[in-house]
C-alpha cells in the first residue's frame, strides 16, 4: 500500500512537475514577448523625445540665419542674438557665424578662442558637412565627435545665402549651433531607464564619416535581444537601440525551482498555474498604460498633452475632409498667471491649473478635447460645429467658469483668460499651421485687455511682423539714443503759474518726423522693454532737474508716467531710490502718475508699494480717473496726493451737463479727501472757467502750451499766457 502510495505520490508528483516545468517555459515566452513589446514603445516614445529636442536645438542656426538675412550680413548685435537664443534653446552650448566660411565670431567666446579664423571650406575630412550644406543649400550636422575641452557634440551648420540687387543670391556664409549631446539626452528619460532597467546605446551610421560611430551608451553592455529604433537628422540618421538588463530576464533555473515547490503544494499549484498567466498580462498592460499616459498626458493635471494633441487634431482633419463637417480650435492662456506664482508660490499656480482643467472639462461635451500644451496655456478642439456663434457660445461660458472665484492656499483669487479660436477648414486644414493661427488669435486678444476672445484674420500675421520690426527698432533706440523727453507744463488755474511738468517720451528717429508713444508703448508693454524705458524716462527727468538745479534755474516738479509692468518690476522702488542718490535729485521733486485701472487690478500689491514710495517722499498721482472702478473707500486707503481728471472728461463737456456732473463730483471728493485735482485735456478758456468754478486745482493741456523741450518752454505766468495765444493764432 505504501509503496502503491509512493508510486501515486511520485506519479503526481512527476506529472505536476512536469506541468509545472511546461508553464514556467510557456510564461516565460509569454513574459519575453510582452515586454519586447514595451520595450519597442519605450525605444520609440525616447527616440522621438532626442529628435524633438535636436530639432528644438537646431532652430536656434535657422533663427542666427534669418537675423543675419534680415540685417543684410551686418549682425551688429551678434552677442544680444546670440545670448537671447541661448535663453530660449538652452541645449545650444555656444553659436558662431562664419562669413565666407571662416569662423569669425563665436558667443560665448570663452573656452571657444581656438576655433576662431577656422576655415569651414578648407576641404579638410573634418569640414565635409560644411561643404554638403553649401552644396545643397540646406543644414547638415557635422558629428558627433568629441571636444578637446571634454564631452560629445555635434554642430548643425547653416548656410545663409543674401539677395542682390539684381534677383540673384550668393553664398554669405554659416550661422552655426554647436549642442551637446549631453544636454540632449537630459531632455529624455535614458538616464532613468538606465537606473531601472535598461541598458541603450545611440550611434550614427552614414557615407560621410563610415563606419557606425558608438557617441554614447549606458554603463551596462546590451544583450543581444535589443530593440532599435531610427532617429532622422540632417544629412543622415542615428540608430537608438535599448535592451534590459541581463539580471531583470526571468531566469529559467528559478522558475524550475519554483515548479518543484509546487509540485508538493498541487492545490496552490493548480491555483497558482490558473493565475499566473493573467496576472503576468494584467501587469504587463498595466505598466504599458503608464507608459503610454506618460507619453500623451500631462502629469499634473491629466489632460492630453500638445503631442496627443496635434496627433488628434490630424485625425480628426481627415474625418472632416470625408464628412464635410466644422471645428474650431482654441488656444488659451491664463491671464497673469506669473503674478499669482511669485507672489503665492508654486504650489498655489499647480492648484490653480487643475482647478482650470477641471472647468475646462464641465464646460465641454464628452466628444471634445482638452489639453495642456504647457505652462498656463490649454487647446480645446470643438468638433461638429454648425458656425463660428458655436465656439464664440463655448468661449464664453469658458470665461465665465474660468472667472469664478477659486480658494487657492486660504485666498480667494479671480483669474481670467485670453483665448484665440482658428476655425476648421475656414482656417485652413494644416495641424501645424492652425495651431499658430490659433496662437496669434490668442495674442491678439491678449492686445484687447483680458478674459477676451479673438477669432483668427490673416491680418494678425501682419500685425506680428510689424511688432517685430517695432521692437527691433525700439530696441535700436535705446542703444543709440533716439528718445527724447518733452515737457508739458502744469498750471495753477486762478494765475496759470506753472507748478509742475509732466515728462512725455517721444522717439526722433534721425531724418524722419517725430514718433508719439502710441506709435510704440503697447510693443514696449508687451515684450517688456517697457521696463527699461521707464527706468530710462526717470533718470533723464532727475538729470534734467539736477542740470536746472546747476543752471541756477527754477525747480519744477515732474509727473512721470509708470506702465502697469514697472509696478511689477520687485526691485522698483530700489531702483528709483539708487537714481535719486545718483543725480542727487529730491524726492519730493517727482511725482509718479499711476493709471487708476492698474491700481484697482493689483489692489493689495500696489498698496504696499505705494506705501514704500509715500515714506521715500515721492509725489502719487492717480492718471486717468473716472474711467476704472475705484470706490471712494479704496481711495480713502490710497496714499495718493493727486488725481488727475481723465482728458475724455474735459474734452466734451462743454456740451455734456452729465460730464460736468461729473467732473464737479470728483473735485468735491477729491478735496473731501484732502487731494489735490489735475484736469488734462484743457483746449479752450471756456473749459478753464468752468473748471474754475468747481474748484479745481489745477489744468494742462493745449491751451496752456504743447510738450517741447525744457529748453524751449517758457515758465514765467505771464510767458504761459503769451504761449496760450501763439497757440490760439496757430
Amino acid at each position: 500500500m505504501d509503496k502503491v502510495r509512493l508510486l501515486i505520490l511520485g506519479l503526481v508528483f512527476g506529472v505536476t512537475f512536469a506541468l509545472c516545468s511546461y508553464a514556467v517555459w510557456w510564461l516565460q515566452g509569454i513574459s519575453e514577448r510582452e515586454k519586447r513589446m514595451l520595450l519597442n514603445e519605450v525605444v520609440s516614445v525616447e527616440a522621438a523625445a532626442i529628435e524633438r529636442h535636436l530639432s528644438r536645438a537646431l532652430t536656434a542656426s535657422y533663427v542666427l540665419a534669418q537675423q543675419v538675412r534680415s540685417a543684410g550680413g551686418q549682425l551688429e548685435n551678434f552677442e544680444a542674438v546670440a545670448e537671447e537664443l541661448m535663453v530660449s534653446v538652452p541645449e545650444v552650448s555656444n553659436l558662431q557665424l562664419a562669413p565666407n566660411g571662416v569662423i569669425e565670431q563665436i558667443y560665448p567666446l570663452r573656452g571657444n578662442e581656438r576655433a576662431l579664423g577656422l576655415n569651414l571650406l578648407d576641404g579638410q575630412p573634418r569640414n565635409r558637412e560644411a561643404a554638403l550644406a553649401l552644396r545643397d543649400r540646406r543644414l547638415t550636422l557635422a558629428g558627433p565627435f568629441e571636444l578637446v575641452q571634454g564631452g560629445v557634440a555635434v554642430i548643425g551648420r547653416n548656410p545663409v545665402f543674401l539677395s542682390t540687387a539684381d534677383g540673384d543670391e550668393h553664398f554669405w556664409g554659416f550661422a552655426s549651433a554647436l549642442i551637446f549631446i549631453d544636454k540632449i539626452l537630459a531632455s529624455s528619460e535614458l538616464g532613468k531607464l538606465e537606473r531601472t532597467c535598461c541598458s541603450y546605446e545611440i550611434a550614427r551610421a552614414d557615407n560621410l564619416i563610415g563606419p557606425e560611430y558608438i557617441f554614447a551608451s549606458s554603463e551596462s553592455a546590451m544583450d543581444a535581444n535589443a530593440v532599435e529604433v531610427q532617429i532622422s537628422v540632417p544629412n543622415g540618421h542615428w540608430m537608438l537601440r535599448l535592451s534590459r538588463h541581463p539580471g531583470s530576464q526571468f531566469a529559467f533555473w528559478q522558475g524550475m525551482l519554483l515548479s518543484g515547490l509546487l509540485a508538493l503544494l498541487l492545490s496552490a499549484l493548480v491555483a497558482r498555474i490558473q493565475r499566473e498567466p493573467d496576472r503576468l498580462r494584467k501587469l504587463v498592460e498595466k505598466k504599458t498604460e503608464e507608459l503610454e499616459k506618460l507619453a500623451f498626458h500631462d502629469p499634473l493635471t491629466g489632460l492630453i498633452n500638445r503631442r496627443l494633441l496635434t496627433q488628434e487634431l490630424e485625425h480628426q482633419i481627415e474625418v472632416m475632409r470625408r464628412e464635410h463637417s466644422q471645428a474650431a480650435l482654441f488656444y488659451m492662456d491664463l491671464d497673469d498667471f506669473k503674478r499669482i506664482n511669485d507672489s503665492m508660490g508654486h504650489e498655489a499656480g499647480d492648484q490653480l491649473l487643475v482647478e482650470v482643467a477641471l472647468r475646462l472639462k464641465n464646460v465641454l461635451r464628452g466628444q471634445d478635447l482638452v489639453a495642456r500644451l504647457g505652462g498656463d496655456e490649454y487647446a480645446i478642439m470643438l468638433l461638429n460645429i454648425r458656425s463660428a456663434e458655436d465656439a464664440q457660445r463655448v468661449a464664453n461660458k469658458i470665461l465665465s467658469s474660468v472667472s469664478r472665484p477659486t480658494n487657492l492656499c486660504g485666498h480667494e483669487v479671480v483669474t481670467a483668460m485670453s483665448i484665440g479660436i482658428a476655425m476648421i477648414p475656414a482656417d485652413g486644414w494644416d495641424a501645424a499651421a492652425l495651431m499658430k493661427s490659433a496662437d496669434l488669435a490668442m495674442y491678439s486678444a491678449k492686445r484687447q485687455g483680458k478674459n477676451q476672445v479673438a477669432f483668427f484674420d490673416p491680418g494678425m500675421q501682419s500685425q506680428v511682423v510689424a511688432s517685430l520690426r517695432v521692437e527691433e527698432e525700439l530696441r535700436h533706440a535705446l542703444e543709440h539714443d533716439e528718445l527724447r523727453l518733452h515737457y508739458q507744463p502744469i498750471v495753477e488755474l486762478p494765475g496759470r503759474r506753472p507748478v509742475m511738468l509732466e515728462a512725455l517720451l517721444r522717439w526722433q528717429v534721425p531724418g524722419q518726423p517725430l514718433r508719439y508713444p502710441g506709435e510704440f508703448i503697447e510693443v514696449a508693454e508687451q515684450n517688456g522693454l517697457i521696463v527699461q524705458v521707464g527706468y530710462w524716462v526717470i533718470h533723464q527727468a532727475c538729470m534734467m532737474l539736477q542740470q536746472r538745479e546747476k543752471e541756477g534755474l527754477e525747480l519744477l516738479p515732474v509727473a512721470i508716467n509708470v506702465s502697469p509692468r514697472q509696478l511689477q518690476d520687485p526691485m522698483f522702488a530700489d531702483c528709483l531710490a539708487e537714481i535719486l542718490l545718483d543725480t542727487g535729485v529730491s524726492p519730493a521733486l517727482i511725482e509718479l502718475e499711476i493709471t487708476e485701472s492698474v491700481l484697482m487690478e493689483q489692489l493689495d500689491r500696489a498698496l504696499m508699494l505705494l506705501n514704500r514710495l509715500k515714506g521715500m517722499g515721492v509725489g502719487i498721482a492717480i492718471d486717468d480717473f473716472g474711467t476704472g472702478y475705484s470706490s471712494l473707500a479704496q481711495l480713502k486707503e490710497l496714499p495718493v496726493d493727486t488725481l488727475k481728471i481723465d482728458r475724455s472728461f474735459v474734452v466734451g463737456m462743454m456740451e455734456d451737463k452729465r460730464g460736468q456732473q461729473i467732473v464737479e463730483a470728483i473735485v468735491a471728493m477729491a478735496h473731501t479727501l484732502g487731494l489735490s485735482v489735475i484736469a488734462e485735456g484743457i483746449e479752450e478758456e471756456s473749459q478753464q472757467i468752468i473748471l474754475q468754478q468747481y474748484g479745481c486745482d489745477l489744468g494742462q493741456g493745449y491751451f496752456y502750451s504743447k510738450p517741447k523741450p525744457v529748453e524751449h518752454l517758457n515758465l514765467g505766468p505771464e510767458k504761459v499766457a503769451e504761449e496760450k495765444s501763439g497757440l490760439l493764432q496757430d
